[in-house]
């Protein structure tokens, strides 16, 4: 509301000397009045990284993450497991596998049903635990002990990148943790 309007209305039936400045001080020290004229800034964003706005085929680049524990109805006692959640990248797609475990060899079977489902990716992201760490160097190991010329070729062409974020910071690979939640 402007002083011109609050004086208008008042000198209706009063007349306050000195109002304008009075007015104007009251106006500039109310907070509701300050909240209503604030003017909302503009964030500068930081750029997406070229692998979510590059077209692609879905999975070429994903990420992946555990989600859980799930308890999963057994015979005699509800069972522990978790969930790997693979993330498209640029389509957002989800592909979710059932785990025993947070073991290598799990994942690592988790990862064959992913690719033998989906297709091999180009990009892996992950964050730094240690199941992944071990993972890279379980994959790194068998290709290096590759002795055949065509397979070494063919997975130097179809081969997985991986890449982890910087250890602990979560936000880094936000587009793929957020899919996980707090439990």
């Amino acid at each position: 509301m402007s002083v011109r309007i609050v004086l208008s209305e008042l000198r209706s039936n009063f007349w306050i000397l000195r109002g304008r400045p009075v007015f104007k001080r009251a106006l500039h020290n109310c907070l509701p009045c300050k909240v209503a004229r604030a003017k909302c800034d503009k964030q500068i964003e930081a750029p997406l990284p070229a692998e979510r706005l590059t077209p692609c085929k879905p999975f070429d680049t994903t990420g992946i993450d555990f989600a859980g524990p799930v308890y999963v109805r057994g015979a005699n006692a509800p069972k522990k497991s978790y969930i790997a959640l693979f993330t498209c990248s640029t389509t957002r797609a989800l592909h979710i596998e059932l785990v025993a475990d947070l073991t290598t060899d799990t994942f690592l079977m988790a990862l064959q049903r992913f690719v033998g489902r989906r297709r091999l990716p180009h990009t892996t992201y992950t964050d730094n635990a240690t199941t992944f760490q071990d993972a890279n160097k379980e994959l790194i190991a068998l290709w290096n002990s590759l002795s055949s010329t065509n397979a070494q070729q063919f997975y130097a062409e179809n081969g997985i990148r991986w890449k982890f974020i910087v250890p602990r910071a979560a936000w880094w690979g936000g587009w793929w943790e957020r899919l996980v939640g707090d439990h």
